[in-house]
């Protein structure tokens, strides 16, 4: 029941999107059959970009924060065109709604507009304490989109026609209230889009250097061509309806930057080397990389679990765990190193398990927990061969168990072993275990015996 619920509970969420985009379309295509004006088409390309990108990310990244913002944008900027263009004639009834509906929203797009920069571009903030700077775009959009609602002081710069249907003209008092709010806080809301860009990139690395870079470059032709506009036409037209490159330069980087980020999490060993004392230290970092986490740990151990690898370095001893510790944590995300039914360790990333990974991330961090249980094996071979010696103590196998180890080294099973040799399962068990004790192979959960007692046999 539970699985069949979370079945449909991703089909609902993937056809959210979908519907998104089928109602801006339809939106902005009956906002077109009232004609073509200028002045209003960058809020319908805007409503295409933003809710196509929107559902881009969703497709590629299912429950991605920013393409949730991208998509209530999208929304925003379509219920608007279509107000404008039929608000810019005169008319009554449901006429005047629609030119309202094309006017007073424009704060709310401009909050998601600015949500969404600084958000940019795992869809979380760039530190706690711009959450009284988000706290407070929100309060200001509202009252100034609420003051809109109620009153036409935003109408003549719309190019809407229509009466207001709930006040006919505005007050003095409401026009002051709005130039003196309104205006700076629209101005401020654009500013805080290169703040929060400048901060995110002083930060990051790697991957989220390049996501930035796109959002820029997008951003950078927009105003070149705002400013050939002014220069030439006397007319912003050109930069207006070029706005629409960001938002479709943004979900590009969204999803490429994070191609790129699991390319670079799943070729860490090619750039380290399998012969590098650093390996644990070098996935923990590939892996917090990936998974836009802020830290990441290698465990090694069955039952008690101590850190192998960790980073970022941190100079303070990290105490031992348990897996059923860090499977109980709600702030990191878990999984179980294990290889041939045996436990090795764990990899944990340390992000809030509220903050789902998405299908993406989920596989790739499979397949770094794959990377890990190379990683155990490869430091306990290393670390047991070298306290052992290079030949191992052969000459103390009895004839049987040379024979039982060749059989190991061919790569045969237990069962296999029985059948070649035409003995029972009862008969080889014991003789591999006096194998490994005659070998100095101790159990262990940082190394496979078999795989050693086979080294040991191939070396000698």
């Amino acid at each position: 029941m539970s699985a069949m619920s979370g079945s449909v509970g991703r089909d609902l969420r993937g056809a959210v999107p979908l519907t998104a985009v089928s109602g801006v379309v339809v939106l902005v295509v009956l906002g077109l059959a009232h004609g073509l004006w200028l002045e209003n088409l960058h809020n319908g390309l805007l409503a295409l970009a933003f809710t196509a990108v929107g559902a881009y990310v969703h497709i590629e990244r299912p429950g991605h924060r920013e393409g949730w913002l991208f998509l209530a944008t999208g929304i925003v900027e379509a219920v608007m065109f279509l107000g404008r263009q039929i608000g810019r004639t005169p008319g009554s009834g449901a006429t005047d709604w629609w030119g309202w509906l094309g006017v007073w929203p424009l704060a709310i797009a401009l909050a998601l507009t600015t949500l969404s920069v600084i958000c940019f571009p795992d869809g979380r903030l760039p530190s706690p304490r711009w959450r009284g700077v988000v706290a407070g775009v929100v309060i200001v959009a509202a009252v100034c989109a609420t003051l809109s609602a109620l009153t036409p002081v935003e109408y003549e710069s719309a190019g809407v026609a229509t009466r207001h249907p709930v006040t006919g003209h505005a007050s003095g008092l409401a026009t002051s209230v709005w130039s003196a709010l309104a205006h700076p806080a629209y101005v401020a809301f654009q500013l805080l889009w290169i703040v929060a860009i400048t901060m995110r990139w002083r930060g990051a690395r790697g991957h989220v250097r390049v996501q930035l870079a796109c959002l820029a470059s997008a951003a950078a032709v927009s105003v070149i061509a705002l400013a050939v506009g002014l220069a030439v036409g006397g007319s912003p037209t050109p930069g207006v309806l070029s706005a629409a490159l960001v938002p479709l330069a943004a979900g590009w980087a969204i999803v490429h930057g994070r191609h790129l980020a699991a390319y670079s999490a799943l070729s860490w060993l090619s750039r380290t080397g399998a012969a590098s004392t650093d390996l644990p230290a070098d996935l923990a970092g590939a892996v917090a990389g990936a998974l836009d986490a802020p830290a990441a740990t290698v465990w090694v151990g069955s039952d008690d679990l101590h850190a192998l690898g960790v980073w970022p370095d941190s100079d303070g001893p990290i105490e031992p765990t348990t897996i059923a510790a860090l499977l109980d944590s709600a702030h990191h995300h878990v999984r179980v190193v294990g290889r041939h039914g045996s436990t090795l360790g764990a990899l944990s990333v340390e992000r809030a398990r509220l903050d789902r990974l998405s299908l993406s991330e989920q596989r790739l961090f499979d397949d770094l927990a794959s990377h890990a249980a190379f990683v155990l094996d490869h430091v306990g071979l290393a670390q047991l061969l070298a306290r052992r010696g290079t030949d191992g103590h052969l000459h103390v196998l009895t004839p049987r168990e040379r024979d039982v180890l060749e059989l190991m080294a061919r790569g045969l099973s237990n069962a296999a072993i029985c059948a070649e040799l035409h003995v029972n399962i009862k008969t080889v068990e014991p003789v591999i275990s006096a194998i490994f004790t005659k070998l100095g192979l101790q159990p262990d959960s940082r190394s496979n015996r078999r795989v050693l007692a086979v080294l040991t046999y191939l070396r000698a």
